[in-house]
């Protein structure tokens, strides 16, 4: 019985190859991957900036009517 190779190269797409077990298709460009999980790092290091600037800004609001309200 013969085996069927693990991956199989995507025509036309050099850094794609499918896995034959299962169907999946991976791109092999480890380059891009890194890429990818820089920015999705950053990305999150933005929100969670955003995030806390929100809080924040909610905090000052808070306590300039704290201020205003004073008797």
């Amino acid at each position: 019985m013969e085996q069927k190779p693990e991956f199989a190269p995507i025509e036309n797409q050099e850094a794609l190859i499918r896995d034959t077990k299962n169907g999946a298709v991976l791109n092999k460009d480890l380059s891009s991957l890194q890429k990818y999980r820089a920015k999705r790092e950053k990305d999150r290091q933005m929100r969670q900036e955003f995030d806390q600037m929100k809080h924040d800004m909610s905090e000052i609001k808070t306590l300039l009517h704290k201020l205003v309200n004073r008797d």
